[in-house]
């Protein structure tokens, strides 16, 4: 249940604390007083939208917080699934910049918006005036037969295996799609990829072929040059390098008996014949290497053209882009080859999951049924206490063959206020005040079967008044004996119900208007409920009936 709220500049409210209270919470006020903002910070503080509307003129920001007691109702899951620390007293907090951002915590740890919204779920159930309206809404209808035929577990299920299909649905449809663009263009990928494979491209290849082709066109320059520098290095002359560096050693060794640097001259030599000697060599051996054939330049020719023509073909430079090219044009060939196969597999597990999720249908659907005579017995019991002794309800659950939302049924409560009349839609036939009616009662059977802290009531009871609205507060009363409830109400009777009351109202503060709630004492309570009898005059006849309702003696 919600302990404490703490409210700071939203909307109208400048500062605000207060302590709710187990059992039944009554909030009255001046119409316009600031209620509604009340509903609405609440709201806010459990996911609601936001926007910069909602922080009071001037200020930065605005903080609600609250503080829940939730020892009981099982929440450690489902704080284990977003990893959050769980404690029996909660905290939550939102925080709305002037800008309209907000940021969420939840025991001083920042949470998403969608992690708000799933915990704030599990914390308070809200119900304001225009949710009167889902009575005719087939959704609603159905959640109040899964709430009592305690669906839950095998809607969590049947909610995976829909999303299961959902997923395989979209994928099989894909690869159809795919497979049929790609059967499109097979033919000339097909093309494509031939080519470049009786290519046998090579990474590298490019760059080899143009340096050796390089060499070839000029071999007859290259070789005339290399066997000049072989003979000016080891030639039949005399005069040759290498011959000359051999008497130079010879010469300077012969002194190297009188002369030290003689002698590290002539090693030097030595060591410069030895190199100049291994240069000549390479240079023979390049020699012997490079080919004049004009056939080989040809064929060097021949194959870089074809390097050439692909790379204008398929607009890109090098051998590695039309290598990618190949083996990319392959795998969407293999794609196509094996398609049918993976279609075929899709296609087998959507009807597998398909038919898994029919089943939990089914199920839901058997459970549902069985729900239906308990729940029509309870609401027409409810109704009877209301005033509406003549009301007829009918649940009408048409199992179909198509995979809903919620399963394969569709829902229709059929409703009638009197006795004799007919049996129509609820939204159809269902005035203000039997549709209050109606509302708390389907509301209050959800209660008994959904473990849920806190509910709050915003002016349920509209439309009705005199000894329905003082059933109205009983029924309230005692769905407050296992929960929290909070009331928004108008009414003196169902007002007097309460166990604690507060009180809204304007105050002017520096000027500025601001929205104020205290918790009522026992005699302004009196007060406050005699002045809702007397219409804001206070008399002591409405004063007296006050007490009355209270259940205060004189």
């Amino acid at each position: 249940m919600i302990t404490t709220l703490h409210i700071e500049n939203y909307v109208l409210i400048d500062l605000l604390d207060i302590e709710f209270q187990r059992g039944l919470n009554i909030i009255t006020g001046e119409t316009g007083a600031g209620k509604s903002i009340l509903l609405g910070a609440i709201g806010m503080l459990l996911g609601g939208r936001t926007d910069s509307s909602a922080v009071k003129n001037g200020a930065s920001n605005c903080v609600i917080e609250a503080q829940f007691e939730v020892a009981g109702y099982n929440l450690q899951p489902l704080f284990q699934e977003y990893d959050l620390e769980y404690d029996d007293t909660l905290t939550v907090r939102r925080v709305i910049t002037a800008q309209g951002k907000s940021r969420s915590y939840i025991n001083e740890l920042p949470v998403t918006l969608a992690q708000l919204k799933s915990i704030g779920e599990r914390l308070i159930d809200i119900h304001s005036q225009h949710q009167t309206l889902l009575l005719g809404d087939g959704g609603f209808q159905m959640d109040v037969v899964d709430c009592v035929a305690k669906n839950d577990a095998l809607l969590a299920e049947y909610r995976d295996l829909m999303a299961s299909v959902r997923d395989l649905r979209a994928r099989h449809a894909a690869a159809v799609e795919e497979l049929g663009r790609a059967r499109r263009d097979e033919e000339f990928m097909r093309y494509q990829y031939e080519q470049l494979a009786e290519a046998k491209l090579k990474a590298g290849e490019k760059e080899e072929l143009e340096a050796q082709e390089a060499v070839m066109a000029n071999a007859t320059q290259i070789k005339e040059a290399l066997w000049e520098s072989c003979s000016l290095l080891d030639g039949e002359s005399d005069a040759c390098v290498l011959t000359s560096l051999r008497r130079a050693e010879g010469l300077l060794q012969s002194i190297s008996q009188h002369s030290a640097v003689a002698a590290s001259l002539s090693e030097r030599i030595s060591s410069a014949y030895y190199e100049l000697k291994d240069i000549s060599e390479e240079l023979t051996s390049l020699d012997e290497e490079i080919s004049a054939d004009p056939s080989e330049l040809e064929r060097l020719q021949a194959r870089l053209d074809t390097i050439y023509t692909l790379e204008r073909k398929h607009h890109v430079e090098g051998v590695e882009p039309l290598i990618e090219l190949r083996d990319s044009l392959a795998a969407k060939l293999a794609l196509i080859d094996g398609s049918d196969d993976s279609i075929n597999e899709l296609a087998a597990q959507l009807d597998a999951q398909t038919q898994k999720a029919l089943e939990v249908a089914s199920k839901l659907s058997q459970k549902r049924s069985a729900a239906l005579p308990g729940i029509r017995k309870n609401i027409l019991s409810q109704l009877s206490q209301l005033g509406m002794e003549g009301a007829r309800l009918e649940i009408e659950l048409v199992p179909g063959n198509e995979l809903l939302s919620n399963g394969i049924d569709t829902i229709e409560f059929m409703f009638c206020a009197n006795k004799g009349g007919k049996l129509e839609r609820i939204a159809k036939v269902a005035s203000g005040g039997e549709m209050s009616r109606l509302m708390l009662s389907l509301k209050s059977l959800m209660a008994s079967h959904r473990s849920l802290p806190t509910i709050i009531f915003d002016e349920i009871d509209t439309g009705v008044s005199g000894s329905v609205a003082d059933k109205m507060g009983e029924i309230m009363e005692r769905l407050s004996g296992g929960k929290q409830i909070i009331n928004i109400t108008h009414l003196p009777q169902v007002a007097a119900k309460g166990a604690h009351h507060f009180y809204v109202y304007k105050s002017d503060k520096n000027g500025v208007t601001v929205t104020v709630i205290r918790k009522l004492s026992d005699q302004e309570r009196v007060d406050k409920i005699a002045e809702m009898l007397s219409a804001s005059r206070i008399t002591e006849a409405a004063r007296k009936q006050a007490k009355e309702l209270l259940g205060m003696g004189e």
